[in-house]
């Protein structure tokens, strides 16, 4: 008798134990977001984040989902104050962020400042996409976005492949933010790789980088294309406001292509629907039975 009520004696106090215990802590909110640059603006919505996001660069204020939300002015010129106004407790932006000194403040301000290099390769955008998906939390999501993005660039490469040797279009690329500042985008540019997956020849590939648009090299490349931003459009005029500016004045016969602004100025989840869309535009008939 004596056995049993201890025994139940100790339950009781076992129970009254639990029952004062301190509860779980309550899961920690995910910080809300600053992203920096088309790329990664385009990655950390399409991982499903954007609901996270308060902040975006002006750039990244092309893509349709990221609109609406507050900028913070050129991913190379923010301000510490204008970025800390928004409660954020992540950047995560492309190697452009800056100035570095900001950064730095954003640091001492106890934000987690986090960037990745922008290298327009595809082995990059894969690496990108893989990497921020992990730092949010949704690797698998990271790993379907991959998969999607190989899928894509893998369709592209079948419509290439049944052009059969046919002559490759060359395209001109064009970045421009007005009539008076246009510039070419050579190889080592997002354009370039762009143009390249499509199964097109970059018309200035010789050059590196942005270079000044000017006649002469707008003449000696003979494009059949002239790429542009899809914002660009409305601001230079159209293909007549284009056919007006030096050199392309000169060359007969180009039609004017577009891909998304994100898409022209960053290598993100988007890339091989970019590509399509160009092969769309440029690719004789035989290279247009591939679909989207």
């Amino acid at each position: 008798m004596r056995r049993t009520a201890s025994k139940w004696g100790l339950v009781c106090a076992l129970f009254a134990l639990s029952a004062h215990a301190a509860p779980p802590e309550p899961k920690k909110a995910a910080p809300k977001l600053v992203v920096i640059g088309p790329a990664i603006t385009q990655t950390v919505f399409a991982l499903g984040a954007g609901d996270r996001v308060v902040g975006v660069d002006d750039s990244s204020g092309a893509l349709p989902e990221a609109s609406k939300v507050r900028t913070v002015g050129y991913q190379r010129a923010l301000s510490a104050e204008g970025v800390l106004s928004l409660g954020a407790g992540l950047l995560l932006g492309s190697a452009e962020a800056g100035p570095p000194a900001v950064l730095e403040q954003l640091k001492q301000a106890g934000m987690q400042v986090e960037t990745f290099a922008n290298e327009p390769t595809v082995d990059a955008a894969r690496a990108r996409i893989q990497t921020v998906a992990e730092r949010l939390g949704t690797p698998d999501q990271g790993k379907a976005l991959v998969a999607k993005l190989d899928e894509d660039l893998a369709r592209a490469a079948g419509r290439v492949t049944a052009l059969k040797g046919a002559k490759p279009p060359r395209i001109l690329a064009v970045y421009a933010r007005g009539a008076g500042t246009m510039m070419v985008a050579g190889s080592g540019s997002v354009a370039d790789t762009l143009i390249r997956l499509s199964g097109a020849v970059n018309a200035v590939g010789e050059l590196k980088g942005y270079k000044p648009l000017s006649a002469e090299a707008v003449v000696a490349a003979a494009p059949d294309f002239v790429l542009l931003p899809a914002g660009s459009v409305e601001t230079v005029g159209g293909a007549e406001g284009l056919s007006k500016q030096p050199g392309l004045s000169q060359v007969k016969g180009w039609k004017l292509v577009t891909v998304e602004d994100v898409d022209f100025m960053g290598l993100g989840p988007g890339l091989g629907r970019a590509v399509g869309r160009l092969q769309d535009g440029v690719l004789p008939a035989a290279g247009k039975g591939g679909g989207k």
